[in-house]
């Protein structure tokens, strides 16, 4: 008899999180450049980028950003994505989306990288 190898499986009744980044707003995310979490992002983002994106990081890259609401509403962005001094930034534009959006400190945003349509998705989870 073939040797069973078990499974431990974790199934859950909750709804899936896709948000593989999740970040409390600062003033300075709110008002200048988003600063992502690094090691999120390089755990989670990283990996599933197109070469060519994580290869020019370093001279910035403009990506799409498709923000997800409430409802029925969404909407597409083009930002510039670049590595500064070690860190993982969005600008190029951010300030205006976040005024635009009506983003304030201590909102919550997730994120994910959405690989079929080869660009960001972004959902503004908790507003205070």
């Amino acid at each position: 008899m073939a040797h069973l190898q078990h499974l431990h499986l974790k199934l859950g009744l909750g709804p899936h999180d896709p948000w593989v980044i999740k970040k409390w707003l600062s003033d300075s995310d709110v008002h200048g450049q988003f600063v992502l979490p690094k090691h999120d992002f390089e755990t989670f983002i990283i990996p599933v980028l197109p070469q060519v994106l994580v290869e020019n990081l370093a001279n910035g890259v403009e990506v799409k950003i498709h923000i997800i609401e409430e409802g029925h509403e969404a909407a597409d962005h083009i930002l510039t994505l670049i590595i500064y001094k070690g860190m993982y930034v969005f600008k190029g534009g951010w300030s205006v989306l976040a005024r635009e959006k009506g983003y304030k400190k201590d909102d919550e945003i997730g994120l994910m990288w959405d690989k079929w349509s080869s660009r960001f998705f972004l959902h503004h989870i908790t507003r205070f």
